[in-house]
């Protein structure tokens, strides 16, 4: 980690050529459709989404800055395309995602636990604290009476808010956690499996110098 406070990293990871441009655009392209169009509903209360994946790769071989660019501009132009308007607040911290990502994976160090740490962080800080603080203030975090949640998180509250009753948000929030709890390990999973198919690339093809 030592060399996040030296020059030379910075000064590497901003390098630009054409041929990073248009990685990233590619990269930008493929997080689009990947997270807008390719989710995977697990019942009613949970998708495993993969646009996480090219800004995972994007950390990887472009480093925190453009893996930051990355999520950023994928994120916005979705947004745009499917689900306006835009919440500036959900861009920063989906755009962390990248700096994330970028922190510890570059330049193409990749491991196991690596990948652990870099979703760890970003279920939790991003994708929990401030994905919910955000929708919270955006008004699309709010009570409901449990209908789209797994039996088993129904089952735990019925006791105290019977069936039908509309229940308070910190049980929406608790239950936004129970999905990343969920959805983590299997995204360490598939990043891991996807940065070591890139990892074996020629480095003929991934011309990033």
């Amino acid at each position: 980690m030592k060399q996040w406070f030296t020059a030379a990293y910075w000064r590497e990871s901003v390098h630009m050529n054409p041929y990073k441009l248009c990685l990233m655009g590619v990269l930008v392209a493929l997080q689009i459709v990947l997270a807008r169009i390719t989710a995977i509903p697990v019942g009613s209360w949970l998708r495993i989404g993969f646009g996480f994946l090219p800004v995972g790769i994007a950390g990887y071989l472009l480093g925190p800055v453009w893996g930051l660019v990355v999520a950023a501009v994928g994120d916005i132009l979705g947004t745009l395309v499917f689900t306006p308007p835009i919440i500036w607040g959900l861009v920063v911290a989906n755009a962390l995602n990248g700096l994330i990502f970028g922190l510890f994976l570059y330049p193409r160090k990749y491991s196991l636990w690596r990948c652990i740490v870099s979703l760890v962080l970003i279920s939790l800080i991003c994708n929990f604290l401030l994905n919910t603080y955000f929708l919270a203030q955006a008004g699309w975090v709010a009570v409901t009476d449990g209908t789209d949640w797994p039996a088993f998180f129904r089952t735990l509250v019925t006791p105290v808010y019977p069936e039908g009753s509309l229940l308070p948000n910190w049980i929406s929030v608790g239950n936004r956690f129970i999905k990343q709890l969920v959805a983590c390990p299997v995204n360490i999973v598939m990043l891991y499996l996807v940065l070591r198919a890139v990892d074996k690339m020629p480095k003929s093809v991934l011309r990033l110098k």
